[in-house]
């Protein structure tokens, strides 16, 4: 079973990952669907972070963060702006990814 930390963070992941995909459509904070999704999917995101780092260390939620939220974002243009990553950028995406299990298997932050 997942304990809480993984669920919140999951979800700050998750709500990071939307925000910052749709930034684009806002056209500068013009539009108010888009704004709005921004605005929520942000707040939702840096609370349910809030909420992980009660259960996980911050330097490890702080971490995975980031880097899964790099990864959502770059499958996201893929799809949303047709975007495509060169090969440094799926290099530098699989280190990230190993950094991350890496961190969860063996450290005892």
């Amino acid at each position: 079973m997942l304990n809480a930390g993984v669920l919140w963070l999951a979800l700050s992941i998750c709500s990071e990952i939307t925000g910052t995909s749709f930034i684009k459509k806002t056209n500068n904070f013009r539009k108010l669907a888009p704004s709005l999704l921004v605005i929520s999917a942000y707040s939702i995101c840096y609370f349910a972070l809030t909420k992980a780092m009660g259960y996980i260390p911050v330097g490890i939620a702080y971490s995975l963060w980031c880097g899964f939220g790099i990864i959502g974002v770059t499958i996201f243009s893929m799809v949303l702006y047709k975007q495509k990553p060169d090969f440094p950028a799926i290099i530098s995406m699989g280190l990230i990814i190993t950094g991350a299990v890496i961190m969860n298997m063996f450290s005892q932050m």
